[in-house]
Parts: C-alpha cells; sequence; structure tokens
C-alpha cells in the first residue's frame, strides 16, 4: 500500500487486526454447521433404523455393526485423516519449502494408512470381536501392558483434537473476528450433538457428507489457481512468479519487505529456488512428518475403530483407495493455494503461516468474502469429521478398556451405550477446555504437528508388533514404549538447548530438534521392544485375543466366509503386494526421479501442476460416487419406504421379524432357505443374460 509520504510500503502481515468477515458470519458457521449436521445426521440414522431395521445397540452404537463397505470405509478415513492441519499446514511448508512442501506432507502422511490397511485385516484374523486395540493389548500382554498403551492412546486423541481446535480457532477468529476462546468451546459442540445421537454410524455418515464438501471446494480452489484465476490462471504463469519471488536481486529490507516475510533466495533449496525437490527443509520436514504420522494412524484408535466396523472382505481396500485419495487433499490443495499465496507475493508473516492462515490468504487475494466463506466450510467440515471419530475413539476406550474391564464386566448393553455417551459429552467439553489453555499459552498448529511425534512415536513398533510377531513379549512392549517416549523428549529438549542456547517453544519448534527427537522416540521404542521378545520371546497363538466376545450376542449379517482364515490370507497378500509398493513409489521412487531436474524447467513444473490437478479431480469423483453407488440398495429401500403406506412397511418387518426367528431355530431350514434364494438369483441373472443377447 502507499504510505502517507507517498512511497511504496509494505504490509507487515497480511490479516492485520481487522477481520475479512463479521463474526456473526463466524458464530453462524461454527453453531449452524453444528446443529445443521446434529439433525441431519441423526435424521439418516433414524431412516436407516426405521426402513433397513438396523438395531441400535451399544454394539452398532461403537462398531457400526461391523458390516461396513470399502466406499464408506474410504471415505471415512479421508474425512477422519483430512485434519485442519491437512488444509493449513500443507500450505504452511509449501510457502516455507516450495513444492517439494506440499509432496512430503501428503507422501509422508499416505503411506501409513497404505500400510495400515494390512494391521486392519489382521484384526479380522486374530481379533475378530475386538472393539479397541487395547482391547487386544490386554488379551494378549495383560494389566500393566494395557494401562500403558491406554494411557499412549488417550494421549494421541487429546493431541489429534488439540491439533483440529488449534486450526480451527485460529482461522475462525483470523477471518471472522470471532473470539478464539469462544472458537476453541464452540467447535467441538455440534460434534458432540451427532456422536450422541448417532453413534460410529452418524459420524461415517457424517463423513461421507463432510468428504464430499471438502473435496468440491478443493476442487474449485485447484481449478481456480492453475485455470480460472484472472490474476494466476495457469502454471506458466505462477512459473515465473515462483522465480520472481526468490530472485537474488529482489530487496528484501524494511519497508519492501519484513522480517519472516517470503521474500528473496530459499535457504537450503538448490539455486534458493522454490521450484525444486532439493530442498534440505523439505526432506527434514518429510521425514519429521513420516514418523509423527505413524503415532497418529498407528496409536489412534479411530483408525482401529474404522478397521472393526469395516467389512471383512471390504477392509484392505478401502484402506487402499482411502490413502491413495487423500493424498489429493494435502499434495493438489497446497500446490494450488500455498504456492499461490508465493505467487501473489502476500504479505504473510512466519506467525500468521505456522497458525495455518496461508490457504485463507490466497483464497482472500483471489476469491474476496466468497473465497474466506469457501475455506472456512471446507475447515469446519474438516475440523468436525475428524472430532468426532476422535469422540468415538475415546468414547470406546473408556467404556470397553476401562468401565467394561475394570468397573462392571457383565455390563450390560444398555450400561455401556449410557457409559458411551456420557463419554462422548465429557471429552467434548474437557476439549475446548483444553484448546483454550494451548491458545492462552501460545501453541500453535505447526508446533504441535511436528511435536506430536516425540510424544507418541515410541508406541509404534510395539503396537505393529501386537498383531504380526508371535514372539513380541509384554515387558518389551512396556519398556520400548516408556523409554523411547522419555529419552525422545530429553533427545528433542538437549539439541534445541545445545544449538540455540535456549528452550522455548520458538526454539524446541525448529528442525533439528524436532527431527532428532522424532527419530530417537520411533526407533527406541522398537528396538527395546524387539531385543527384550528376542532374549524372552512369548510364542503366542493369538487364543485369547480370538476370545474377546461382544456384548449383545446379535446374529451377524455377514455370511461365514467372510471371515474364512483363506479369504483373509489372500486379502493380506493383496494389501502388502499393493500397500507396499505404492509406498516405495510415492516415498522413495517419486522423489528420487524428481531430484534430476534440479530446478524444475516451465514444462516440468506444469507437468507436475497437471499431475495435482489430475490426482485432486479423480480422487474426488471416486470418493463421492462410490458410496453412493454400494449402498444403492439401502437408499432404494428407505426411499421405497418413506414414499409407500408406514402400514405396509410395518406388515413386511413382521413378517421377516418372524421368518427370522423361524430360521434362527431351525439352522437347517436357513442352510436350505439361502441355497435356494440362491439359485433363484442365479436362474434371474442367467435369464436376464438370454433376454439381453440380441437375436
Amino acid at each position: 500500500h502507499i504510505s502517507g509520504g507517498g512511497s511504496c510500503v509494505r504490509q507487515s502481515d497480511f490479516f492485520g487486526s481487522k477481520a475479512v468477515l463479521n463474526q456473526g458470519v463466524g458464530y453462524s458457521v461454527i453453531i449452524g454447521f453444528g446443529a445443521f449436521f446434529a439433525v441431519f445426521t441423526s435424521f439418516l440414522v433414524w431412516l436407516e433404523k426405521r426402513y433397513v431395521g438396523s438395531r441400535h445397540t451399544s454394539e452398532w452404537f461403537n462398531t457400526a455393526g461391523r458390516n461396513v463397505k470399502t466406499g464408506l470405509i474410504a471415505s471415512v478415513i479421508v474425512s477422519q485423516w483430512t485434519w485442519a492441519a491437512t488444509i493449513l499446514q500443507s500450505s504452511n511448508v509449501a510457502w516455507e519449502y516450495g513444492v517439494s512442501g506440499p509432496f512430503w506432507y501428503a507422501s509422508g502422511a499416505t503411506i501409513q494408512v497404505l500400510l495400515f490397511g494390512v494391521m486392519a485385516i489382521e484384526i479380522k484374523r486374530k481379533a475378530p470381536y475386538a472393539h479397541t486395540v487395547c482391547e487386544i493389548v490386554k488379551a494378549r500382554w495383560g494389566t500393566a501392558a494395557h494401562l500403558v498403551f491406554l494411557a499412549f492412546c488417550f494421549l494421541t486423541n487429546i493431541i489429534v483434537t488439540a491439533m483440529l481446535l488449534l486450526g480451527g480457532s485460529a482461522v475462525v477468529n483470523a477471518l471472522t473476528g470471532v473470539n478464539i476462546y469462544a472458537a476453541s468451546f464452540l467447535i467441538p459442540l455440534g460434534v458432540i450433538v451427532y456422536t450422541l445421537a448417532g453413534g460410529l454410524k452418524a459420524t461415517f455418515l457424517a463423513s461421507y457428507i463432510h468428504s464430499v464438501i471438502v473435496h468440491v471446494v478443493l476442487v474449485i480452489f485447484v481449478y481456480l489457481v492453475y485455470t480460472a484465476s484472472s490474476e494466476l490462471g495457469s502454471p506458466s504463469i505462477i512459473y515465473k512468479r515462483l522465480l520472481e519471488v526468490a530472485n537474488k536481486s529482489r530487496i528484501c529490507q524494511e519497508p519492501l519487505s519484513h522480517d519472516g516475510q517470503s521474500c528473496g533466495p530459499v535457504s537450503g533449496n538448490y539455486k534458493g529456488s522454490y521450484l525444486t525437490m532439493l530442498s534440505s527443509g523439505g526432506l527434514v520436514f518429510g521425514i519429521i512428518n513420516i514418523v509423527g504420522n505413524f503415532g497418529t494412524v498407528f496409536v489412534d484408535n479411530g483408525y482401529w475403530v474404522s478397521a472393526i466396523a469395516a467389512r471383512p472382505s471390504s477392509t484392505h481396500k478401502g484402506y487402499l483407495l482411502g490413502g491413495l485419495v487423500w493424498f489429493a487433499v494435502p499434495f493438489s490443495l497446497a500446490t494450488s493455494l500455498g504456492l499461490g499465496a508465493l505467487a501473489l507475493d502476500l504479505p504473510i508473516s512466519a506467525s500468521e503461516a505456522s497458525h495455518g492462515l496461508v490457504p485463507p490468504a490466497t483464497a482472500i487475494a483471489l476469491m474476496g468474502k466468497g473465497g474466506s466463506v469457501l475455506l472456512l466450510t471446507m475447515l469446519f467440515m474438516a475440523v468436525t469429521s475428524a472430532g468426532s471419530s476422535e469422540l468415538i475413539a475415546v468414547s470406546s476406550l473408556c467404556t470397553y478398556d476401562i468401565y467394561r474391564t475394570y468397573i462392571n464386566p457383565d455390563a450390560s448393553g444398555k450400561q455401556i451405550l449410557k457409559v458411551s455417551r456420557g463419554v462422548v459429552l465429557a471429552f467434548g467439553c474437557f476439549m475446548g477446555l483444553f484448546a483454550v489453555i494451548l491458545n492462552k499459552a501460545g501453541v500453535s498448529l505447526g508446533w504441535m504437528y511436528l511435536a506430536m511425534g516425540v510424544f507418541i512415536g515410541s508406541a509404534v513398533l510395539p503396537i505393529v508388533f501386537l498383531l504380526l510377531w508371535r514372539k513380541a513379549n509384554a515387558i518389551g512392549a512396556i519398556l520400548g514404549t516408556i523409554i523411547g517416549c522419555v529419552l525422545g523428549i530429553i533427545t528433542w529438549l538437549s539439541v534445541a538447548s545445545v544449538e540455540y542456547g535456549r528452550v522455548n517453544l520458538d526454539t524446541t519448534g525448529r528442525n533439528a530438534p524436532m527431527l532428532a527427537g522424532n527419530l530417537v522416540s520411533i526407533l527406541t521404542g522398537g528396538a527395546v521392544h524387539a531385543v527384550c521378545s528376542l532374549l524372552w520371546p512369548q510364542n503366542y497363538d493369538w487364543d485369547t485375543t480370538k476370545q474377546i466376545t461382544m456384548v449383545e450376542k446379535e446374529k451377524s449379517e455377514l455370511p461365514a466366509e467372510e471371515f474364512k482364515e483363506e479369504k483373509l490370507m489372500r486379502a493380506k497378500v493383496w494389501i502388502v503386494k499393493w500397500g507396499v509398493g505404492f509406498t516405495l513409489v510415492i516415498a522413495i521412487l517419486w522423489p528420487l526421479l524428481s531430484l534430476p531436474a534440479g530446478q524444475f524447467s516451465e514444462g516440468y513444473f506444469t507437468f507436475w501442476a497437471v499431475i495435482a490437478i489430475a490426482w485432486g479431480t479423480i480422487g474426488s469423483a471416486v470418493i463421492i460416487a462410490l458410496p453412493l453407488m454400494e449402498s444403492w440398495e439401502t437408499i432404494q429401500s428407505v426411499i421405497l419406504g418413506m414414499f409407500t403406506n408406514d402400514r405396509l412397511m410395518e406388515k413386511v418387518e413382521e413378517l421377516n421379524f418372524k421368518l427370522h426367528t423361524i430360521m434362527v431355530a431351525m439352522p437347517e431350514a436357513e442352510r436350505l432357505y439361502l441355497l435356494e434364494k440362491e439359485k433363484a438369483k442365479k436362474k434371474e441373472a442367467s435369464e436376464l443374460e438370454i433376454h439381453s443377447v440380441p437375436a
């Protein structure tokens, strides 16, 4: 802007003290969306209960009937893994390191989901009726290990929820001026309401709707930056602008630039350019990202809950598809909004960037108020859907691992349902308070994101060994997890002290201490456990984990062959092949192949941008369409039920119930009935084929 003296002066920050939207918009988004989703998802759950006949027991509340198909599981993975950080922090690293930032963010957090597919199949083989990962720990390693891992699982849920609320409240505050403490407390309220009403199934349905909205907004932003915008609008313009911003001849002093803004060559990048994968800062971030995210996938009970809820034949495909579609969210979004902020040369300060304000700055610069509303909506979807899965994760830990294990082992389904709902309410309120405290202490989203692996990384390898290694013993698991965590924290703080001479939020949040702490934590945890297990092997046969029981013994809708060992082994071979294959491609092969390019040419950058656009578009189309196609029969029966006579539905239900009762009483009759049904289907199919063949 032009100063009073007529000379050109650059703003010291982008947002200043004035919000783009008024507070009314902020409050209506937080409270309005929350209320809308509470009513809407509760209505969907009621429809399913009414017209599809789901029984709302405690098992159903916490496991969604263990019958969720591939598309919905993939969509849930995407929305569970799309945190505030996915939208905000990914663009911050694009703003810091250039093209390598979005790539390392996306690849460093996709591989865990792909590899977790192996664990998801193992849980079906070795603990088919478990409700939480800690139940399996107790069955295999006993009470002491159970309590240690319970503490780490809770810590993970608290860290993840804190990051969601920190990112959400910072953006709501910057865009609308809503008090940051009010935002921290109000955001969890809407999530609490719909999670209370419908449990895991409501969370899954809401997650699907959230996924749809996030992907629609993603596609709008990607096309806006690379094709439609009057200021940018093509990869070649962005390429030229990125070269200009990092030019050595730029004057990077007051009043034309301010400390902490992006100006001139990037330190640690090849030729100081934003257009290269040869970036030491980007690589260090990538390693920290990989370690930290192993913790937040493998130690977060939310992913185990989703694996338990999945139909055995859908589990592995759901995780692979979810991981690949999720890759597009940070990669495509940050390659557009993060690099867009640099290309537009916006006066974003380092503090604003670390609080996650790069995407809203670009959205406002390109679209004005409309952009900020879109981004606010997208962010709110991410925070609430990931938040609801954290609520269910904590609720199932408290009900099954504390209440049913230590307080009331003979708890009825009704009692468990009551406790589940009480925990959802209590944890939501606790997290609101905790987010207020963190905001008061000045903790930013970026700091929390880098530090998470130091705290929880040590539990990753012991949890992997839990289901994959017969020799893994309890004492090694306990020692590895605790020693790894303590040594990780000591290393992290020591490096900060030695490198920078002081220990505070600024120095502990820098790359060197974070890298050291993260690596020591995850590697020590695994090494201690492995050594103890080799010295005193357990030689376990998974007998006790298979004996974990359901609370209500419901007759499952799943055919018995879903749990057949050979079928599950085929699924395991499939996920190992594809999961490990894609991991090698996106974490090793892709970055190695992009190194010879050095500083990207215009053609190479255009190709890179086209990959981001295509991946974002195809991923969005798949995740929106697939769950609808898979659940088409259910949707049809609900619509039919809504528009035909309710009395008729009741009669049909009554008839179904009577038939079901007879079948249960006569297993042989049921087998014959199912055989006849199968024959009738085949006959119908063959008749259709005959009719469809032209004469």
